[in-house]
């Protein structure tokens, strides 16, 4: 994970230590407050388990806990499960869960939620996205209410990383069934109510188990309201206006004028994400890798960094899904220098010397993910083909990919630490975050040997032919890793953003009396 990020009060991050035990209280920091959130988007389905939309994650996150979680660094630290264990051959992973948790509906936490949640998310019946995250785990068992014991059927190195995903969270077996309209948790705040293209509203959850560096309670917020501004201009002006306390999402094109504003404070940098070209390779003539590689040869994807979003919305990718910084990055040198000759040459050969038509479709919601569609219409003309650009609202559009009704999208994916998560997620034949039905066999072998390789130098040489046989086949086209930044007002602490694109900073955020 990139280990450049921005926070507003480094005394802050100094001290922390687990994501919710945050906050050294030597600031003057009052309790109380609701924070007023403007969003993209509304949440895509509010059952953790199912969705597979960011702005569900975002949202409910602080509802629930995971076993592990992510600090800001990258480092995996305790959650819900105090300490663990690993046994020498890698087959055996022992949790010590809180015996200080309550869920939301007033009933004690104990491990045998947590047997229940990972199962869940592994059933079939369930048809979670995430369902791969766990397909190794041969059995899990609750020998006390304090210990949790997976079994797993191959060495998993990823567990941690897949465990601390703020989306494969713990749940109750008795609310399971209502998920979807009434999430239950044991997170820092209770969920109230949801109304559609209006609003979310969170209470503070006062049974929370989590407390900061000097024992007091979390959250210090009395709520928070997720307000849902999709205009990225009207986002901006409710936060410049004071008619939101924070905002999320700060485009390109605001992020100077921000930063001049004296009455708000903009922080973030870059994010563990990607965004590419994603091709349904099922469909003629994306089914031909020829045709997909032209396609690379044709995309100039710093311009498209430099044009749709700025030169401060991303980071061009170099050839690889993993972000610029990670450890497991493999860079291609001549990638997203175009090189027309060789894409015209590849159309002839695979029987397209005069292009075809491609319908690009891309969300009218995310401004970093529909910006970019003209420029790469533009660069694709250049090879004969012709780009018809079908833009759709979120709510509309991310079913309609799910479902991998498309023959190009541009999106992408928020890895959390992990290359597992960049690369087999989008990528392995089985899994069920593979949007493009995209099947190699040799990539498959590849990304199952990472998976159950230990060492971190052998795991790098897996993933690099790994990287090097995706720049070939392209299944997409990488396009960059974003830069993201969020937007408050000055009367907002204590808030830490996370390169990782989660909003856990929010449990340690206050709101200061004018």
């Amino acid at each position: 994970m990139s280990q450049h990020f921005t926070v507003r009060r480094l005394t802050l991050l100094l001290c922390l230590t687990l994501p919710v035990s945050l906050v050294n209280t030597a600031q003057a920091q009052t309790s109380g407050g609701i924070l007023r959130a403007g969003m993209q988007a509304d949440p895509v389905g509010l059952d953790p388990h199912v969705t597979q939309a960011t702005s569900t994650r975002n949202q409910l996150e602080n509802v629930y806990d995971t076993l592990v979680a992510f600090d800001p660094s990258g480092k995996i630290v305790p959650s819900l499960a105090t300490k663990w264990t690993t046994s020498k051959d890698g087959l055996t992973w022992t949790f010590t869960v809180r015996s200080d948790a309550k869920f939301q509906n007033g009933r004690p936490f104990e491990a045998s939620d947590v047997v229940y949640s990972i199962n869940r998310i592994k059933d079939p019946a369930t048809k979670s996205p995430r369902s791969g995250d766990f397909e190794l785990i041969k059995n899990i068992a609750a020998p006390t209410k304090t210990t949790v014991v997976f079994t797993l059927s191959k060495p998993f190195s990823p567990l941690l990383s897949k465990l601390a995903f703020s989306l494969n969270v713990i749940v109750p077996k008795e609310a399971a069934a209502t998920l979807n309209t009434k999430p239950v948790g044991t997170g820092p705040f209770s969920f109230v109510s949801y109304t559609p293209q209006t609003r979310m509203v969170l209470k503070r959850n006062p049974d929370f188990w989590g407390r900061d560096a000097k024992g007091n309670k979390l959250p210090y917020l009395d709520g928070i309201t997720f307000s849902y501004l999709p205009d990225a201009t009207a986002r901006v002006t409710a936060l410049q206006t004071g008619n939101v306390d924070w905002i999320e999402y700060v485009p390109s094109t605001a992020i100077q004028t921000l930063k001049a504003d004296s009455k708000v404070t903009v922080l973030g940098g870059p994010s563990a994400n990607y965004r590419s070209i994603f091709f349904n390779v099922a469909q003629k003539p994306l089914n031909d890798a020829r045709v997909r590689r032209a396609i690379a040869y044709a995309i100039n994807n710093q311009e498209v960094v430099d044009v749709a979003l700025l030169g401060v919305g991303g980071i061009a990718s170099p050839g690889t899904v993993i972000p610029t910084g990670n450890y497991y990055a493999l860079p291609d040198a001549g990638y997203g220098k175009p090189n027309l000759d060789k894409a015209r040459a590849l159309l002839k050969e695979a029987g397209y010397p005069n292009g075809f038509p491609l319908e690009l479709k891309v969300t009218s919601t995310y401004d970093f993910l529909r910006s970019p569609a003209e420029i790469i219409q533009a660069q694709l003309a250049q090879i004969g083909i012709k780009v018809t650009i079908n833009a759709l609202e979120w709510s509309v559009y991310l079913p309609e990919i799910l479902k991998k009704n498309y023959a190009a999208t541009i999106l992408g994916e928020s890895g959390q630490g992990d290359p597992d998560d960049y690369l087999y997620t989008p990528f392995a034949s089985d899994s069920g975050g593979n949007l493009t039905n995209f099947k190699d066999a040799t990539i498959d072998k590849w990304l199952d040997q990472g998976r159950m390789v230990a060492d971190p130098a052998a795991r790098k040489r897996i993933y690099a032919n790994v990287q090097k046989r995706l720049v070939d086949l392209s299944p997409m086209v990488f396009l960059y890793s974003s830069t993201q930044y969020e937007g408050d007002t000055k009367n907002v602490q204590g808030y830490v953003h996370f390169p990782n694109t989660s909003y856990i900073g929010l449990r340690t955020t206050w709101l200061s009396k004018p």
